[in-house]
């Protein structure tokens, strides 16, 4: 086979994999699938892997073409594709970490050290335009690899092996069909590098990485949609068991015995909790009736009315600050309340003396922020995680975050010190 026919049917398949990528961002951003959180980091994957086979394609077409115009165009692209080689990692990081979020709590540490790898990856890259330990292009506008080529190649490869942990680590979380998507992305690039390295002129490496896409949106992008739209009736169904909970038999009886000792007391003060419960009850009703996010300032409102009727059980044992810097967002109905009850029943309600709970809210560019923190008794959450004996209400209230608005929910606890709660919702 001639040079220039292996150069054609290298374009012709980088710019074929190029159209599959843009096929499948149109299928996301049709089904308007942006507002999930794993959706977007899919995207940014995509996005990756266009740019890096048109750089890679641009740099084939220019190979041997004479004159400055090629010469410059040869050059960017495969500076362009070295860099892209890095980012499309990058983004693979952060969508294994994004998709393993929306099963369990999980930090940041991986894909902040695969960023720190690729950080020194382009360092090195920008380095090579000045020493050349990468690639050259010679006189006749045809690209050579130099000695340290193969650092280019260990680097990227570094990545995958911390993305390749992170899967092993959190292997039990994923069904076989996400477990076989994610592992193409594991072996193919590895077998793809080892290839490229021996053997110069076949795009192994980006064919690689395109059909670990395909899979991945197959296996895993596919699934997890149908599994959205099955979800959408046991969504309903569960948000009407949510909600009921949220009215129990306990809190019923201590809100009447409550009101009917104020009758004797404090008539006035009866007749304010009445109302205050009336419109409690009224708020769950119409939360059931809710099939998408509210804002934030109707939450706080029903979250007031509730810690109204709190307070006149507990009294001075209960102190409620409120730190609102931001309400202009939307959530799950009833998912702050949520947090704001287990706070006062397993966190104040079980200290000896009482205590205190704080509702703040903050925003970045890119999220906004729901804290609600306590000093209550705490608990130990790793301990809690492994038995098993995590609350069905908090594992309701992450699942409606996630599916509804691409929110996440963080936990942390110490016995004796008191609970924090961090919600996150992003900012479309």
């Amino acid at each position: 086979m001639t040079m220039s026919t292996l150069i054609l049917i290298n374009i012709a398949i980088e710019i074929s994999c190029s159209v599959m990528c843009l096929a499948i961002m149109a299928c996301i951003l049709i089904g308007d699938n942006l507002q999930d959180r794993i959706n977007r980091a899919f995207i940014w994957v995509l996005l990756s892997n266009i740019v890096l086979m048109l750089s890679d394609a641009l740099a084939f077409y220019t190979i041997g073409r004479a004159g400055r115009l090629f010469f410059v165009l040869n050059f960017i692209g495969n500076f362009f594709t070295f860099q892209f080689s890095y980012v499309i990692i990058m983004c693979f990081s952060n969508y294994i970490n994004v998709y393993l979020a929306s099963k369990i709590q999980i930090k940041r540490i991986a894909v902040h050290m695969v960023y720190a790898v690729c950080g020194l990856a382009f360092v090195l890259t920008f380095l090579s335009l000045l020493n050349n330990m990468y690639f050259i292009i010679d006189e006749n506008n045809v690209y050579h690899r130099q000695s340290m080529y193969w650092l280019s190649q260990v680097l990227g490869m570094i990545g995958l092996a911390l993305n390749s942990i992170e899967i092993i680590r959190f292997r039990k979380s994923l069904n076989r069909m996400e477990t076989f998507a994610l592992a193409s992305y594991i072996v193919l690039p590895i077998i793809a590098v080892v290839i490229q390295v021996s053997v110069y002129g076949y795009v192994s490496v980006y064919i690689a990485s395109t059909l670990t896409i395909l899979f991945i949106y197959i296996g895993m992008q596919a699934q997890f949609q149908k599994i959205l739209k099955e979800n959408e009736l046991q969504l309903t169904q569960s948000r009407i068991a949510i909600m009921l909970s949220q009215i129990q038999p306990h809190f019923l009886y201590n809100a009447l015995a409550v009101i009917s000792r104020l009758c004797d007391k404090d008539p006035a003060q009866a007749k304010k909790a009445t109302i205050e419960f009336s419109a409690y009850l009224r708020g769950n009703m119409d939360s059931l009736e809710e099939t998408k996010p509210i804002s934030f300032e109707k939450e706080l409102k029903h979250i007031e009315g509730f810690i109204n009727l709190e307070k006149a059980m507990y009294g001075d044992a209960l102190n409620v600050i409120y730190d609102i810097n931001t309400k202009d967002f939307f959530l799950p109905a009833l998912t702050v309340q949520s947090i704001v009850e287990n706070a006062i029943k397993h966190g104040i309600g079980k200290r000896e003396g009482g205590g205190t709970v704080k509702i703040c809210t903050s925003e970045n560019d890119n999220e906004y922020f729901v804290t609600i923190s306590d000093d209550g008794v705490g608990f130990d959450y790793e301990k809690t995680v492994l038995n098993g004996r995590l609350c069905i209400g908090i594992n309701n209230v992450r699942q409606r975050l996630s599916g509804q608005c691409g929110g996440s929910l963080e936990i942390r606890s110490e016995c004796g010190m008191g609970t924090i709660v961090t919600i996150s919702i992003p900012k479309l």
